[in-house]
Order: C-alpha cells, then structure tokens, then sequence
C-alpha cells in the first residue's frame, strides 16, 4: 500500500468517526428535551417499528455493545417505557412490548428527529443511497477481515 493510501485511509476512518460524533451530539438535543437519550430514542423507535419481540431479535436493530441492549431495555422497562413477557412460544424467551408512553414517546422522537432527516435528505439527496452502500460494503469487509484474523 502506498504512503498516499495509507493517509487517505486513515483520514476516512478519522471523518466517519468524526461524523458519528457531530450526528450524535445532534440527535442528543433533538431528543433531550423529551427526557431521552439517542440510545433510548433509537430503542423505542426500533420497537415500535418491529412490535413485541425478543431482546435478540430487537438487538439486530440497535447498534450497541455488547450486553448493553439488555441494559438498555432494563432501564427503559423501569422507567415506564417497556413491558416484559415470557414468550408463549418459547418460555426461555421474553417478549418486549412498548406501553402506551413508550409508543408516545417513539412518536415524539420521530417527530424530533424529523428536522434532522430533512435537512440531510435536502442537503445530500440521492447520494446518501450510493454512500451508505459503500459503507455497507467497507463495513462488510472489515468483519470478513476481522473473521480472517481471528480463525474463523
């Protein structure tokens, strides 16, 4: 690899995390003033688009580390947000329902939220379709690479 690869490598991986930040200090303050953090915005939003379902199932959906979904709905389950329920189908499984508050609240942050995804979609149109492609695509390949390194 070329001296000039390696710095524009480094530079993107610096800009997407860099992006990540500002978009996340964004939706912060959209999502403040309803008492909820991104993470928790992200959650109820996920689960209201999915219905009840299983923390491994709703987990697909958010990106969060590892043990934290469970955290997450814990917290959300105590603050009002969330029900739990065995699962009829599966007894080992919990069933994640939003309450009447929760499916309020997912409202108001898609609501709060909307300023943001407008303004993006008339600042970057269609490029946002070739774009998250690509990083699907360099996200893909980081994993193959990261199974390579690992044995998998």
């Amino acid at each position: 690899m070329s001296h000039t690869s390696v710095d524009t490598v480094v530079a993107f991986a610096f800009e997407i995390r860099s992006l990540v930040n500002e978009l996340n200090t964004a939706l912060a303050a959209a999502f403040r003033p309803l008492g909820l953090t991104g993470v928790q915005a992200e959650a109820i939003m996920a689960l209201d688009d999915v219905g009840p379902v299983t923390l491994k199932d709703l987990s697909t959906r958010l990106v969060a580390e590892s043990g934290h979904p469970s955290r997450l709905l814990t917290r959300l389950t105590n603050e009002g947000l969330v029900t739990r329920r065995q699962s009829e189908a599966d007894g080992r499984a919990v069933i994640l329902e939003l309450t009447a508050r929760g499916r309020f609240l997912a409202r108001q942050a898609r609501e709060a939220r909307a300023p943001l995804i407008q303004a993006w979609a008339e600042s970057f149109g269609d490029g946002l379709d070739d774009l998250t492609s690509l990083l699907r695509d360099i996200r893909d390949d980081v994993r193959s690479t990261e199974a390579v390194s690992d044995g998998h």
